[in-house]
């Protein structure tokens, strides 16, 4: 099978954007503004398309989201980083403010749908976190309720890595019907 790899979100690294999106309003805009080159753009107008992208990507995935979210329970694990290490963390996700609480702390996040797993990876002050995003399946659902939506390390490894309680959300398949 082909690994196929969709970045969903991304404003980890604005500047690694900065030249194409240069190229891009020069190609889209040169004419209209008067710039003689590429390097006439102002930088600020570079950064306020850029934002403009991220902002539009956001709305996308939270669309999506929202959407996934009205219809099945997720549960998110993985990885936070702090000041003394990494530490393991989860979360059973209902809403999309669940998922935004869980992602609160990250100064800049990428999205990625990794054949259908759904990675969420950011970074903030302490260091990097890694979550992976799955849909509960009814007997997911089921056991979680048995068990109280505990926040139990043990529950979340159960139902994550057991295909009968969770399923990959597929989530690129979704926004663009991949």
């Amino acid at each position: 099978m082909k690994n196929k790899e969709i970045v969903l979100y991304d404003d980890t690294n604005d500047y690694e954007k900065y030249d194409e999106t240069r190229h891009y309003l020069f190609a889209e805009y040169g004419e209209e503004e008067n710039w003689a080159c590429k390097e006439n753009i102002p930088d600020e107008r570079v950064y306020e398309q850029i934002s403009q992208e991220n902002e539009e990507s956001w709305l996308d995935l939270k669309y999506a989201l929202e959407k996934s979210f009205h219809t099945h329970y997720y549960i998110m694990t993985g990885t936070c980083g702090r000041w003394d290490g990494n530490y393991g963390c989860g979360t059973f996700i209902k809403s999309f403010n669940d998922f935004q609480q869980m992602i609160r702390h990250l100064d800049h996040i990428k999205v990625t749908d990794k054949n259908g797993h759904l990675i969420v990876e950011g970074y903030h002050h302490d260091g990097n976190d890694r979550y992976e995003l799955k849909r509960l399946t009814r007997q997911g659902y089921e056991y979680a309720d048995k068990n109280c939506f505990a926040h139990d390390r043990t529950l979340h490894n159960k139902i994550m890595s057991c295909n009968f309680f969770s399923a990959l959300p597929w989530l690129a398949k979704r926004i663009y019907g991949l």
